[in-house]
């Protein structure tokens, strides 16, 4: 009898899982948890129960040992790290966290470190944005850095005129890391109305679902994949059709919102969900 299809056999997407999804587990478990369900890549955010991982990688002495004995020789790559920094933070603050990133991005052999927007005034801030983007430009050339920033659309860069501005400057090593759930439903925008504006500058994605049911820190309430209001069939087959390369990464947000199900049991229910798509095309 043959084996169920996993989701990197059930569609050409380059699919991965943020670790915020199952922050109670080790390196080693989460890679392994990857490759259970077929997937080659992962995104770290936390990690034994830990989110500042320049942290827990000097606790467990992440830099001298091999990323095969850290990763459980699983045949797992990280997609990317995941920082608190912020593009609204003076560059002097948000530069001691990349700083602290930096050797674990060579060491894993990343390429995208997440910073995420932050709140500004965004008709108030182009001047400070395109500051902060030639320092950090100068920073990556005098360190010799292998890795570009990705910027998450999570507070201000929601509109697809100011994300398109954001690259408007010339600026080569950074990308966009667009939040397809945030840009729907804080800003209303249809995820495949967004996609066609950042869809130029994206580099990694975040899909999850949700309903309009008040939670503890929002007013709605995040569901399984496939469950809940987010258009996420229609978008997971245009993005399929456009051929995008980039991680699509399921972001199970457990690390704040206990109530939700096990990462594995998500994984689950997204690989049925991708395989009715796939069905019924």
């Amino acid at each position: 009898m043959s084996a169920t299809p996993n989701l990197s056999q059930l569609s050409n997407l380059s699919w991965c899982f943020s670790s915020m999804g199952c922050q109670e587990l080790s390196l080693d478990q989460i890679a392994r948890l990857a490759a259970k369900h077929g997937l080659s890549q992962v995104e770290l955010r936390a990690v034994s129960e830990q989110i500042n991982l320049p942290a827990v990688a000097r606790e467990e002495q992440w830099l001298s040992r091999s990323t095969k004995e850290l990763l459980g020789n699983a045949d797992v790559a990280i997609a990317g790290f995941n920082s608190s920094a912020k593009l609204a933070q003076p560059f002097e603050e948000a530069q001691v966290e990349i700083e602290a990133f930096a050797p674990l991005m060579a060491h894993f052999g990343a390429t995208s470190l997440r910073v995420f927007d932050g709140a500004m005034d965004l008709s108030e801030s182009w001047d400070h944005i395109w500051r902060w983007l030639d320092r950090w430009e100068r920073l990556r050339e005098e360190r010799d850095w292998c890795f570009s920033l990705a910027f998450e659309t999570h507070d201000c860069l929601l509109q697809g005129e100011d994300i398109a501005k954001l690259f408007s400057q010339g600026h080569q090593h950074i990308g966009l890391l667009w939040d397809s759930h945030h840009t729907w439903k804080k800003a209303g925008i249809d995820p495949l109305k967004s996609w066609r504006e950042v869809a130029p500058f994206t580099t990694h994605i975040h899909v999850k679902d949700s309903i309009s049911k008040p939670s503890a820190r929002h007013p709605f309430s995040y569901v399984l994949p496939g469950q809940g209001e987010f258009p996420l069939g229609p978008l997971l087959e245009q993005l399929a059709d456009d051929g995008f390369g980039g991680p699509v990464s399921l972001e199970w947000e457990r690390l704040w919102h206990p109530y939700m199900p096990s990462l594995d049991e998500a994984l689950f229910v997204l690989r049925e969900y991708v395989a009715q798509l796939r069905a019924a095309a």
